[in-house]
């Protein structure tokens, strides 16, 4: 079977189901006026849980570590993964449980005086130095920020899509991050999140933009609208859908890994990541239009490619490595995968297509 890019992006189109049908809720980041009082920086080499650098300035802040967020972006955001981010985000809101999502509310000034005083004290100091305002504390004065949907999952499992290069999703499983460009997606079922994860990482979201051309025509960011447009396809069988989903859980760890091991050992890293990367994408791509994978190669993943390597806290790092590398070797060795590529010149579509 041979389809050019543009019959695929049509069947693309036909599709019945999307992203937005599968999930509880797809939502905007935050926005606030006041940058230097809300995103803090780490200090270099800081071993401190509550001590910050107001974004913009030299000054050391002391605040409260409960009422501090890590902050991500696009720069900070990997496939699959997270790179830890030198910036925080301070909230000073209370989050309650209710079910999957928080309900929130400001803190009162008063009642942040009293709970968080190194919080209401910075605050109020900037008040007094940039907006040269010398009034009592008001909850208005500390925070204009446009995010509820975000506050309101703030703590559930999510998936946070970001831009870069491409689109690109991370699976926030504590799912504290606040991010500002880009859509959390919060899923009706949880274990669809490994799966969903690669489909948004997939060489499938590189024809995104021409499936959504309509929607993305007023906007150059990727906002909640058009996520919501995403085809999403589930494999017919149940084995597709675990490989990407025990797969899903190897790229996590190895983009953990490339980040951490800096320049040491990137390249081999990089190797192994971009082996399990194009399964994912085959498999992702065999869910979408059927039919393209030898059955022997579908055997030898079967065999090789099971859930336990993909738990992470069960082995070591280096263990790990060694059975990921160990696992690629026996899928080379017996299976006729080397014959499936990507045409870099076709949008990354697979070329056995």
């Amino acid at each position: 079977m041979f389809l050019n890019e543009n019959r695929i992006v049509e069947k693309m189109c036909e599709l019945p189901t999307t992203l937005g049908d599968i999930s509880e809720s797809i939502f905007g980041g935050i926005s606030t006026k006041n940058g230097l009082l809300h995103r803090l920086a780490v200090p270099e080499g800081s071993d401190s849980d509550s001590l910050y650098l107001c974004e913009g300035l030299c000054k050391p802040v002391i605040l409260e570590p409960e009422l501090i967020y890590p902050y991500v972006s696009g720069a900070f955001s990997e496939k699959f993964a997270f790179n830890p981010s030198p910036y925080r985000f301070m909230l000073a809101y209370e989050l309650s449980d209710k079910g999957n999502r928080r309900e929130y509310r400001i803190i009162p000034p008063e009642e942040l005086k009293v709970r968080f005083p190194m919080a209401y004290g910075r605050i109020l100091e900037f008040k007094n130095q940039f907006n040269h305002d010398n009034s009592p504390l008001d909850s208005a004065d500390y925070y204009s920020v446009r995010g509820r949907k975000l506050m309101e999952y703030l703590n559930t499992p999510k998936i946070i899509a970001t831009e870069g290069y491409r689109l690109q999703a991370a699976y926030d499983a504590i799912g504290n991050h606040v991010f500002e460009d880009g859509c959390g997606i919060v899923l009706k079922e949880p274990e669809k999140y490994p799966y969903v994860t690669a489909v948004l990482n997939s060489q499938i979201a590189r024809l995104f933009p021409s499936v959504c051309e309509y929607e993305m025509m007023y906007s150059s960011s990727v906002t909640p609208a058009v996520m919501k447009r995403f085809p999403i396809v589930f494999p017919e069988d149940r084995l597709t859908e675990d490989l990407i989903t025990n797969i899903s859980g190897y790229l996590m760890f190895l983009n953990q890994q490339k980040y951490a091991s800096g320049h040491s050992v990137v390249g081999w890293l990089d190797e192994l990541a971009g082996f399990y990367e194009q399964i994912s994408d085959l498999l992702v791509m065999d869910a979408y239009f059927g039919d393209s994978i030898d059955p022997k190669l579908l055997d030898t993943l079967e065999e090789n490619i099971h859930p336990y390597a993909g738990d992470m806290d069960s082995e070591s790092n280096e263990s790990l490595l060694s059975v990921l590398y160990y696992i690629k070797q026996r899928i080379l060795a017996s299976s006729n995968f080397k014959k499936y590529g990507f045409d870099a010149e076709f949008s990354g579509i697979l070329s056995f297509l």
